[in-house]
């Protein structure tokens, strides 16, 4: 078995379906589909039944993506390992672009791509990597040469029969490279389109569910500094936005979850940048202002939260002091935002205001 699609699903019944379809219409064959359904309370499990001949299926109690995902990389029998959210498709020449290139490429342990975004109410981007990580690629102004040291045409990777239908993509290109210290200061990889070697698991480790919401990020941190990484500048993956996402921050929860990604970026960071002395050592004034610039994003949302309860709306605050102590200590302070924390929820609601609007003009003067 060439390559294990593993595929967490919870209460995804308007979409597993259509993933699914979209692995088993692969140009590739040499693959398996394992659909770990993680304790859905809808009909899920009635929808996958159909193809019990065909996908396995493995049904667990309700874990969350991340231990989903553990359950099916151990389940996994292929030599390399491929994601699909449940609500997200492929492109049908996906699972063979990156297999040949792993082929091709045996010192690379993983390769992710370049994706679309989409939603079933008309918005479409071909090319989504730049926009979606913007802070990287958009603001911080990254390009792929900076973050990788090789770069080939496609065409000199890949055998033209592989690169039928791909013509639009032509002018692309093949990225390699040991991105890891890049990677620990700008978000790079899009993690659902990645395919990594199955054996790097022995070293590497499962993904680990303390990191919340951004489990997937340090995992492939672990792949990216086990071994180089590839990009394939070519869109393989398409990634659906609706309102049932995880990370959606567009509902009445919205306001939690802002919280929620903040304080799992943080503890990623704080997890690879610290626990190394020798490389804090070595690169204290850029890891500092890293732990230094996330401490404040991660007070912002816990001061603009309006918790509903006046118990709550004391203690937000609290926990976004004790963020901006954290970024004070390794070197930016925030006096003004520090003092908004003693201030009541509508009054730091309208000083954010007229700080968004403030950026908001200079932004345009600079343009």
């Amino acid at each position: 078995m060439k390559v294990s699609v593993l595929i967490p699903t919870y209460n995804r019944r308007d979409y597993v379906v259509a993933a699914i379809e979209s692995v088993l219409a692969q140009d590739f064959a040499d693959h398996e589909v394992i659909v770990v359904d993680d304790g859905s309370t809808d009909d899920t499990s009635d929808l996958l039944q159909p193809y019990a001949g065909s996908v396995r299926i493995i049904r667990t109690a309700n874990q969350g993506p991340a231990l989903a995902r553990n359950v099916g990389m151990q389940a996994a029998r292929g030599d390399y390992i491929a994601y699909l959210d449940s609500d997200d498709l492929y492109y049908p020449f996906k699972l063979g672009l990156q297999a040949a290139l792993l082929d091709a490429l045996p010192h690379v342990g993983m390769v992710y791509t370049e994706f679309s975004g989409f939603s079933d109410d008309g918005v479409w981007d071909e090319c989504h990597l730049r926009r979606y990580h913007e802070s990287a690629y958009e603001r911080g102004g990254l390009e792929y040469q900076q973050i990788f040291t090789e770069c080939w045409p496609l065409n000199d990777v890949f055998a033209a029969a592989r690169l039928e239908g791909l013509e639009k993509w032509s002018d692309r290109a093949v990225y390699v490279g040991n991105i890891y210290d890049q990677y620990l200061f700008n978000t790079v990889v899009f993690t659902n389109s990645m395919m990594f070697r199955r054996s790097l698991l022995a070293r590497t480790g499962l993904q680990r569910k303390r990191f919340g919401m951004f489990h997937d990020l340090e995992f492939a941190l672990r792949l990216c500094r086990d071994a180089p990484t590839a990009f394939i500048d070519v869109p393989t993956y398409k990634l659906r936005y609706h309102e049932g996402q995880i990370s959606t921050t567009r509902r009445p929860a919205g306001g939690k979850v802002a919280i929620r990604i903040q304080r799992d970026l943080l503890r990623v960071a704080r997890h690879h940048l610290l626990r190394d002395r020798d490389y804090y050592a070595s690169n204290r004034r850029r890891v500092d202002s890293q732990i230094a610039r996330l401490c404040r994003a991660a007070a912002v949302p816990l001061m603009s939260y309006d918790a509903g309860t006046d118990h709550e709306n004391r203690w937000y605050p609290v926990r976004a002091r004790r963020y901006l102590e954290r970024s004070r200590a390794h070197g930016e302070g925030h006096a003004l935002l520090y003092a908004l924390t003693f201030a009541p929820h509508i009054v730091r609601r309208v000083a954010f205001k007229l700080l968004d609007a403030g950026r908001g003009r200079a932004k345009a003067l600079s343009k």
